[in-house]
């Protein structure tokens, strides 16, 4: 799929998501943005973004699983920006679609992303260091190749094979000692 010209993000609209960076780096960059998720909560998250995203932020609520895969397909790039995300599933599948990712420098995304090859870190939870990135983002060139490759790595199949290896050492050293 054509990548198209926007930078997309997915997260249920709440506090603590880093969604009010995006849209701060989005009206200070210009960029098109999209998010996909729906408000929950009380909604003062969803109402506070709205009123200040320019039009060049869309919120397009929740999407069907069909339409995530061209969002993630589509995008220039993902933006991870969760403080303390523990593992993080999203940026996974935006590189298992070929898209690189623009993350905050914490948690699991330290363990999904590859700096420089499969997308951006960021240090600092200020729209100044997102946009630095992303800055930094728009001067190189990441290949899908490199992202979906990395996606794999995650894999339900890959995950399987590495617990019944694990299991199968772990019977064949146990048996051994006895």
């Amino acid at each position: 799929m054509k990548k198209e010209d926007y930078y997309f993000v997915v997260a249920r609209i709440v506090g603590g998501k880093g969604l009010d960076l995006a849209v701060e780096a989005a009206t200070k960059l210009g960029f098109k943005l999209k998010i996909a998720g729906a408000p929950a909560g009380y909604y003062t998250e969803h109402k506070k973004l709205a009123q200040m995203a320019p039009e060049n932020v869309e919120f397009l609520g929740h999407v069907s699983d069909g339409e995530l895969v061209k969002l993630y397909a589509g995008a220039k790039a993902f933006l991870a920006l969760a403080k303390d995300e523990d593992f993080g599933i999203t940026p996974v599948e935006a590189m298992s679609c070929g898209t690189p990712v623009i993350a905050y420098h914490g948690g699991g995304y330290k363990e999904t992303i590859i700096d420089r090859k499969t997308g951006i870190f960021f240090h600092e939870l200020t729209v100044a260091s997102l946009t630095d990135a992303i800055k930094k983002f728009e001067k190189i060139k990441i290949s899908p190749e490199d992202c979906k490759k990395q996606a794999e790595k995650f894999s339900k199949e890959r995950f399987k094979k590495a617990m019944k290896q694990f299991v199968d050492d772990a019977l064949k050293l146990n048996s051994a000692s006895f």
